[in-house]
């Protein structure tokens, strides 16, 4: 097993893993990854800013109802 892993490999983790819980010794290994890359660190921000962003949208529109389905 490699020590870390490397940016595809992460780029399937950062995007996946706001669905589905990493295993405990590949949730080390990701950690790691995102100390030592910029890059991929920069990535996993932006994606959790964009999944965060996406389920305040959809619990306003849970709550107000949604504007399309009004019409």
């Amino acid at each position: 097993m490699k020590l870390m892993f490397d940016c595809r490999e992460m780029a399937r983790l950062i995007s996946d893993r706001h669905e589905q819980a990493l295993e405990p010794g590949e949730r080390a290994r990701f950690r790691l990854h995102l100390v030592m890359c910029r890059n991929c660190r920069t990535v996993e921000e932006q994606m959790a800013f964009l999944h965060q962003a996406m389920r305040r949208l959809g619990q306003a529109n849970d709550s107000e109802g949604d504007p399309a389905v009004r019409g």
